[in-house]
């Protein structure tokens, strides 16, 4: 199979004039939350401060684990796992890219000291 030099991703959030068409949001009725990366613990876990004003450790799930690399400043979205300890632990769903991070602070989703950090 023959690929085009100039076929398009799919995947691409970006139109010719930079303007971010496609960002996913965090659902309500998940719980999903909005957080920035704050520390990488080892092995599968994150320090993530929530937009919710609460420090939670998360982890990455397995089907994420070598697919999606985090580093700190990042803007993630997390689930916070219910039962025992919802305030202190959660799972890691999505995280943005620079552009798209900018977009949430555009929209006034997430506050001014995340993006800075960037």
């Amino acid at each position: 199979m023959v690929r085009k030099k100039n076929a398009k991703s799919k995947s691409r959030s970006k139109n010719s004039q930079g303007d971010v068409i496609r960002v996913r949001l965090p659902k309500k009725e998940n719980g999903e939350v909005l957080g920035q990366i704050i520390q990488l613990l080892g092995g599968n876990l994150l320090l993530v401060r929530c937009v919710d004003e609460k420090v939670r450790k998360i982890r990455i799930p397995g089907k994420y684990r070598k697919r999606m690399w985090s580093r700190t400043g990042d803007i993630v979205i997390i689930i916070p796992e219910f039962g025992l300890h919802p305030d202190e632990r959660g799972t890691l769903e999505h995280r943005y890219r620079k552009n798209e991070a900018q977009f949430l602070y555009d929209r006034g989703l997430i506050p001014e000291e995340y993006i800075t950090s960037l």
